[in-house]
């Protein structure tokens, strides 16, 4: 358990990273305007772009990393917390 709340918490850092990195560069607002109406409304979300963030840095760190299927949980645990860092 306490192994899961450090991988969920390292998790939430790298994505509100990300998802800070995409706001800087533009590419949020580029997709908010020149994206379809769902990716322009996941754009314009902080808590969806945190989520896809988390699952996206999740299954690159799982890939890598092992096998604990345990830690597919760490994206509903990590979301609220980059949500609130983004």
């Amino acid at each position: 358990m306490n192994g899961l709340l450090v991988y969920s918490v390292i998790v939430a850092l790298v994505a509100a990273f990300v998802v800070v990195l995409l706001k800087k560069w533009g590419v949020a607002e580029y997709m908010q305007v020149h994206g379809d109406r769902f990716t322009s409304q996941l754009f314009s979300c902080d808590f969806c772009m945190s989520w896809w963030a988390s699952v996206f840095v999740m299954l690159m760190s799982v890939s890598f990393v092992g096998d604990n299927v345990v830690y597919m949980l760490a994206p509903v645990l990590a979301t609220p917390i980059a949500r609130y860092l983004v």
